[in-house]
């Protein structure tokens, strides 16, 4: 299993400055998915502020708090993630959105 440090990488401490992302909020340990390394499986807590939308449409990809993500591609600030055995593309303003933990 690797840690929050090991699922960052230097593109990504560089990509959290400058989109002022957390690399972590201490009360969950949770970080911004756009921060996870590709082949990194982690556990969806929520999202950043109130997206009701964006929420409704995550459900519809079957993305909800406690869905388990392996980032399978990383381009740029959008993602291909699996969730089960879907593949499913996320934009890089839904990436800014999405906050993940590492699953224990």
């Amino acid at each position: 299993m690797l840690t929050i440090s090991q699922l960052l990488t230097r593109s990504d401490a560089h990509a959290m400055t400058l989109h002022s992302l957390p690399a972590s909020t201490p009360e969950t340990g949770s970080f911004g998915i756009g921060l996870a390394a590709r082949g990194a499986r982690v556990r969806v807590v929520g999202l950043t502020g109130a997206h009701p939308a964006l929420a409704k449409r995550l459900e519809g990809m079957g993305i909800h708090a406690g869905s388990e993500l392996e980032i399978m591609q990383r381009e740029g600030g959008t993602l291909v993630v699996r969730v089960g055995n879907m593949r499913v593309a996320l934009g890089a303003g839904m990436t800014h959105k999405i906050l993940v933990t590492v699953p224990s």
